[in-house]
């Protein structure tokens, strides 16, 4: 259910909407860098469950386990900075929660102002613009905050789990631990929300944030990792 910001109205000109341009480009690097931490991960799981043995034979589990353990820190801590606003950090939650207070003075005019063309431009913008207007003329509050709600929904199993046992360990702990299952739909959710955003706030569209990684990350798999002396 979509429940308005209690918080007053904020001015929208063109120096917030210029901030708000920086501030996605960089929640972009930032989540762009968890997501392709989970491409390593998963490729490392991978490579892990095919040579069980093998690792077992060279007590290689007490590494794999530091590996599981400092992922899941680092893309948890990820969810966590943006899953909620915050008074002095950047955050794609305080984003979101700014532009729902300044909904009413988002007109799809001010918007062309910034994206300006027309013929297929004007209509790409004009789609584009839906994301946050039902009617195509300003944006909707309401819009906005399922969008803020959704987005907590899907991180807040991993935000206890960042507060209660990461940060700090709680004295009751977590009554539903967070499993990775969560932690990928954590991140899925603030991955979609950001290509949406991303493509509001600078025109260009994006289905996801991470890229193929290039090089052949898994060959240091293939060779001894310390060096052998005669080589």
């Amino acid at each position: 259910m979509c429940k308005p910001n209690s918080e007053q109205p904020i001015k929208l000109d063109l120096e917030r909407w210029d901030r708000w341009v920086q501030w996605i480009e960089k929640v972009r690097i930032d989540l762009k860098s968890a997501l392709v931490d989970r491409t390593v991960f998963r490729g490392f799981s991978d490579i892990v469950s095919d040579n069980r043995a093998w690792i077992a034979e060279h007590y290689g589990g007490r590494f794999c386990e530091f590996v599981a353990r400092a992922y899941v820190a680092r893309v948890a801590a990820a969810v966590r900075r943006h899953s909620r606003s915050h008074k002095d950090a950047i955050t794609l939650t305080g984003i979101l929660e700014q532009m729902e207070r300044c909904a009413p003075q988002l007109t799809f005019d001010f918007f062309l102002e910034r994206f300006p063309g027309g013929g297929e431009a004007h209509f790409t913008q004009s789609a584009t613009f839906k994301y946050v207007s039902q009617d195509g003329r300003v944006a909707s509050e309401a819009l906005i905050r399922q969008d803020i709600d959704e987005l907590q929904r899907l991180t807040t199993k991993v935000e206890a789990f960042v507060d209660k046992e990461l940060a700090h360990l709680d004295r009751k702990g977590l009554a539903t631990p967070a499993t990775f299952n969560d932690l990928d739909s954590a991140l899925d959710a603030l991955d979609q929300m950001a290509c949406k955003y991303l493509t509001l706030l600078t025109g260009g569209h994006r289905d996801a944030l991470a890229g193929t990684i290039q090089e052949p990350w898994e060959e240091i798999f293939t060779v001894p990792l310390i060096k052998p002396q005669s080589a």
